[in-house]
């Protein structure tokens, strides 16, 4: 049985809280799944290390094998890396802001691009440990 992109999509959106995807799944849910499903598909290389294949039928939204609970798991994280990494390389993100709250105070933009970077690094390293997790239980399953 395929395995829908919503499964991954779903399990992914569980841990990213962004206003930007919520207004457009509440506004248009065809542009929000061509939008979530452009992370998925660019998130699919990285999991070069997959047991079963990863061809997909775009049109039906869903991955022609029949994925593992950890397969899944692996795909939404590295969509989450994806998403990310999109919002890491904001421009916007970049600058500085100048807020008026009663007196001039600066809000260091570039800290919060360092903490979202930091982020992404340890999800990077999470995910990574993972894959190889999930190639040592087929050696292991495999060994004589």
């Amino acid at each position: 049985m395929p395995t829908s992109f919503d499964n991954i999509e779903d399990l992914a959106l569980v841990t990213v809280n962004d206003y930007k995807l919520l207004n457009l799944y509440n506004k248009n849910k065809d542009q929000f799944n061509q939008w979530v499903d452009g992370f998925l598909i660019s998130a699919v290389p990285n999991f070069f290390q997959c047991r079963q294949s990863l061809d997909y039928d775009l049109a039906n939204r869903e991955f022609t094998s029949d994925l593992t609970n950890v397969e899944i798991s692996i795909l939404a994280d590295l969509w989450v890396i994806e998403w990310l990494t999109r919002e890491v390389q904001n421009s916007a993100q970049i600058q500085l802001k100048l807020k008026v709250a009663g007196s001039f105070q600066f809000n260091s933009e570039a800290q919060n691009l360092k903490e979202k970077s930091l982020y992404l690094d340890k999800l990077r390293e999470k995910v990574r440990q993972k894959l190889t997790d999930y190639q040592l239980s087929y050696i292991t399953s495999n060994s004589f």
